[in-house]
């Protein structure tokens, strides 16, 4: 490839980011209905506080303080309709499962252990030639600004632009106009070669 873009994900996922997701199997598995992962239907109960312990983690701090749920009809008009949203209708038609084996490979990522690092991140991010823009989001707490910093030290020819969000995570996925707009204009400037 000539070019990376890359939004709202960072090269490895770190302990803190392994301590989150086994958190949501930990609330998805406590469901004794789970039954070890032999039930005959959906743990009901297990996945909706596996999605309550998501939702946590999905937006920013500041998104719930100014309560930008209200932006969006489709969560509720109310901040319990917003809660009992993200509850039951989360993830619909969840399989547990498929969930806690997302979860897993999400805590396994890590370019690390491609061929031929053995497991060292940093030589990995030290090798790519290309440019790379990178944009996290400000306001990730799947992936804090503070490791999109120490990865983009080591990649030799990156442009770090954060995404000014306070959407959390989803700013990567230009939830909103200003979002799309930020890496609109973002990418196609580093596109032809103006990063």
């Amino acid at each position: 490839m000539d070019r990376i873009a890359a939004t709202s994900g960072t090269a490895k996922t770190y302990g803190h980011g392994i301590v989150r997701l086994e958190g949501e199997i930990a609330a998805l598995t406590a469901d004794p209905s789970f039954k070890n992962g032999d039930y005959t239907e959906q743990p009901a109960r297990g996945i909706e506080a596996f999605s309550m312990v998501w939702a946590g983690w999905l937006f920013s701090q500041e998104w719930w303080r100014q309560e930008l749920w209200r932006t969006n009809t489709s969560f509720g008009g109310t901040f319990d309709e917003v809660v009992d949203h993200f509850r039951h209708h989360f993830i619909p038609g969840a399989d547990a499962n498929n969930l806690i084996l997302q979860m897993r490979t999400w805590e396994k990522h890590d370019v690390g252990t491609t061929t031929p690092f053995h497991g060292d991140v940093e030589a990995a991010l030290k090798s790519i030639k290309v440019p790379v823009l990178y944009m996290p989001s400000l306001t990730d707490l799947y992936f804090p600004i503070t490791d999109a910093r120490y990865e983009a030290k080591l990649i030799p020819h990156c442009t770090l632009a954060p995404i000014p969000s306070l959407w959390g995570h989803p700013a990567g996925a230009a939830v909103t106009a200003a979002d799309g707009k930020f890496l609109n204009e973002h990418i196609a400037a580093f596109l032809v070669g103006k990063h």
